[in-house]
C-alpha cells in the first residue's frame, strides 16, 4: 500500500476507509479501496450478495495482512432487508488483539 495510512489512522479507519473507497478513486495509489461499488451495478441484492460483500471485503483488506498491520482479516456478512447487507469486519492485530468494526452496505436505492 502505497498511501501508508496506516501511519496515520486506527485499524478501524483503515478498514472504514478502504472498504469505502472505490478503488481506482484513491490518487496515491490505484490499487486501493475495493470492489463493493461494482454491485450498485447489479440492480438487487439476491442470495449471493452477502456471500459477495465477504469476498470483496476480504480482497480489498488483504493489504493490511501484506504490510504486517494484521495477522488475520475475517469477513462476516448477512442479508439485512431488501437492499441492505450488514458485515462485520474482525482484524486480529500481530499481538493478539482485535479491532471489530460493523457496517452496512446499501449499494443498490430502494
Amino acid at each position: 500500500m502505497t498511501a501508508r495510512i496506516e501511519n496515520h489512522a486506527s485499524v478501524e479507519d483503515m478498514v472504514r476507509m478502504t472498504l469505502g473507497t472505490d478503488r481506482g478513486a484513491w490518487h496515491s495509489d490505484p490499487g486501493f479501496g475495493s470492489d463493493l461499488w461494482l454491485l450498485g451495478r447489479a440492480g438487487r441484492v439476491d442470495g449471493q450478495t452477502a456471500g459477495t460483500v465477504e469476498r470483496m471485503a476480504r480482497e480489498a483488506l488483504q493489504w493490511l495482512i501484506t504490510d504486517g498491520l494484521a495477522r488475520s482479516v475475517d469477513v462476516r456478512a448477512h442479508r439485512n432487508g431488501k437492499n441492505r447487507i450488514d458485515y462485520m469486519v474482525t482484524v486480529r492485530r500481530p499481538d493478539g488483539s482485535l479491532s471489530i468494526v460493523e457496517e452496512a452496505w446499501h449499494g443498490i436505492s430502494a
